[in-house]
């Protein structure tokens, strides 16, 4: 098939159900094919619930039948010896071993070598990116997510897609399994552009890809609703993440426990959580034993948070680790006082402690509780950090990040 069958902009992500990254990728899509780009939404994993509406005109890719065909295809104990070959040899060699000018594209046993050790890895995830991109040659890739990034990588490695991969989270805090990670060094030299949404998680990119490739690709906010002429009055705290550990709910649970404890405490506040995830039976369960679970809403998955957005007087974000999330972002544009912690810097570079919300010390409970309880009691203190916090917001509207979004895609 000719090249002009193929798409403007590829995007590529592991599935459309719950994640921040899913959210920012339909973004994109929405907005580029409005401004008249043939763009295509590709999802890799099969049988995964999709949560998010594509925009009219933007071509929905689902690649889950043929990787679970790949994969079957494949005899188990073959693909078990392939991908523990490919650990030891990654093990024994390590990355420096292929050296960073590996060349793209060409035929030395090395390079040969290199290729099969990390399809080894990546498994048929890369083979059916080829195939598809083969029939429909997309004239530029934007990945998002670390096992999607290498399997982009993968299979556009002897092809001409121009390809930007997008890291979410800090690489110093990593939890991909060994063998994945060994990966990023080698592949990572096919992408044109390594993208992060945060400075910090740029940072930590600097260890497996040259600088002059790095570039901080913000995350855009969708339409948030007109802050509210009485915000001051509204009540209750709002998270909005998925229930997994990372997200630290249970914290955010244990220190809203704590508010019942003094007698200041105004018991008619609320605690709303947005989200869905393999936790929340045992979260709920948590509530129920810290005697607050008639004073938590658990909501699941919501598309459209504008409505809790609009009823919240204080958004917190309780997470052990973080990229750059757009629960915060939305909630800050939204005219919410927040309150952070200081376990990731992304979150930091937007929220400045007693300027646009607190931040607070992680691993600790009753500091949150205190901030928490500093909020309610405060309604002037959480007007006048909630304005703050939208002023900030400003820089990440599409009429400011398009020119950093068009150079990164080179459009």
């Amino acid at each position: 098939m000719s090249e002009s069958a193929g798409s403007d902009l590829s995007l590529v992500l592991p599935h459309l159900g719950a994640g921040g990254a899913q959210k920012v990728a339909v973004l994109a899509a929405e907005h580029f094919q409005q401004a008249g780009y043939r763009v295509e939404l590709i999802t890799l994993l099969p049988d995964q619930e999709v949560l998010h509406v594509l925009p009219l005109g933007v071509d929905h890719i689902d690649l889950g039948a043929s990787l679970h065909q790949a994969m079957a295809k494949q005899c188990r104990w073959r693909r078990v010896l392939h991908r523990w070959s490919a650990r030891v040899c990654l093990s024994l060699a390590g990355p420096s071993f292929f050296g960073s000018s590996t060349p793209r594209v060409g035929s030395d046993w090395i390079q040969r070598w290199m290729l099969w050790c990390c399809r080894g890895i990546v498994g048929p995830r890369a083979d059916v990116l080829t195939g598809h991109w083969r029939q429909h040659p997309p004239r530029r890739v934007l990945s998002f997510l670390s096992k999607t990034n290498l399997a982009a990588c993968l299979a556009l490695w002897s092809e001409e897609a121009y390809l930007v991969v997008s890291e979410r989270n800090d690489l110093r805090r990593d939890v991909l399994p060994d063998e994945w990670r060994a990966l990023r060094p080698l592949l990572f030299q096919r992408a044109d552009v390594v993208t992060a949404n945060a400075q910090g998680t740029l940072d930590s990119l600097r260890a497996v890809a040259s600088s002059q490739r790095l570039m901080l690709l913000p995350n855009p906010l969708p339409r948030v609703a007109e802050r509210p002429s009485n915000v001051a009055q509204n009540t209750g705290f709002l998270t909005i993440a998925r229930a997994v550990h990372q997200k630290g709910l249970d914290r955010l649970i244990e220190a809203f426990a704590r508010l019942s404890d003094g007698s200041e405490s105004k018991n008619s506040w609320s605690l709303t959580l947005v989200g869905d995830g393999p936790e929340r039976i045992g979260l709920e369960a948590l509530a129920e034993r810290c005697g607050v679970r008639h004073r938590i809403r658990f909501l699941g998955h919501c598309r459209d948070v504008r409505a809790e957005l609009a009823a919240a007087a204080v958004f917190v974000l309780p997470s052990r680790k973080e990229g750059m999330p757009n629960a915060l972002l939305e909630a800050m544009a939204a005219g919410l006082a927040v309150i952070v912690n200081d376990a990731s810097p992304g979150p930091l570079e937007f929220v400045t402690h007693d300027q646009n919300g607190l931040v607070v010390p992680h691993h600790d409970a009753a500091a949150l509780a205190r901030a928490m309880l500093r909020l309610q009691n405060d309604p002037q203190l959480r007007t006048r950090l909630g304005l703050a916090a939208q002023e900030r917001l400003k820089t990440q509207d599409w009429p400011v990040l398009e020119p950093i979004w068009k150079a990164a895609l080179a459009l």
